[in-house]
């Protein structure tokens, strides 16, 4: 009787440790853990910090995963961090906040193929000296380059196509600190489509944010040839373009 109450305590013990290693990430069936986070594909390319909930890639990280997704549900504000260019080839699906940082500059490549939106996630930022460059191929119209509820872009670019479906970027919220929307010019976020759009409420399929050209004096130009107007109304720079104001990111006013 007594070995067995030690057998039952042994494996009640085993059992809770195994699910206290896992941090609900995955890459396909490959889940995250205790023992594997440091190193999570054995090359140095890959590791997890559970204490910050810090995904960090290096450079030449290159992962490609033909079907399921990468998953992320840790409860918490995920971060990925890049040591330099990485690439994934496989949808990321993310219940959490993300943030995608990098003391870089860095470019993160993320391609999906058919099954899903390329990254999905509750709120995104991008920030400074990061570059996301999101791709989906073939996929169906309810699939998209970047579906989340807020975008927040600051001194970063994103790039953002699809080839088949008809919206590139789902958002409900679209903020740009240090860079401006130039693909699609005079456009921004349409409640009715519920993402990125011309000014005329065509869904966009390319979308570009870039730090390029940032400001009124890079940006003089181009406007002059494209017949836009400036004047500020109310201490603020309005666009006046075919009639229709918007802001000095691009947002319809």
């Amino acid at each position: 009787m007594k070995k067995l109450v030690l057998t039952l305590v042994a494996v009640i013990a085993l059992t809770a440790t195994t699910f206290a290693q896992n941090y609900g990430i995955a890459f396909g069936e490959m889940e995250v853990n205790g023992e594997n986070a440091a190193d999570i594909f054995g090359d140095g390319k890959a590791s997890y910090s559970p204490e910050q909930n810090l995904l960090t890639l290096q450079e030449g990280f290159d992962y490609h995963l033909s079907k399921y997704f990468i998953t992320i549900a840790t409860g918490r504000d995920f971060c990925i961090h890049l040591e330099g260019n990485a690439e994934i080839y496989a949808c990321i699906d993310c219940s959490d906040d993300l943030t995608i940082e990098s003391n870089g500059p860095d470019t993160l490549k993320i391609t999906a193929n058919i099954s899903g939106s390329a990254l999905k996630c509750r709120n995104l930022t991008v920030n400074d000296n990061v570059t996301l460059d999101l791709l989906s191929r073939n996929s169906s119209s309810d699939f998209h380059a970047l579906d989340c509820t807020a975008l927040t872009v600051s001194n970063a670019i994103l790039t953002a196509e699809v080839t088949t479906a008809r919206l590139a970027v789902a958002a409900e919220t679209m903020t740009l600190d240090g860079c401006w929307l130039q693909k699609p010019r005079g456009g921004g976020i349409n409640p009715v489509e519920g993402g990125i759009c011309f000014g005329d409420g065509i869904a966009a399929k390319q979308v570009r944010i870039t730090t390029i050209g940032y400001g009124i004096e890079e940006n003089d130009e181009v406007m002059q040839n494209e017949k836009v107007q400036k004047r500020f109304e109310d201490g603020k720079i309005v666009i006046i373009k075919d009639g229709k104001k918007y802001s000095i990111t691009g947002q319809a006013l």
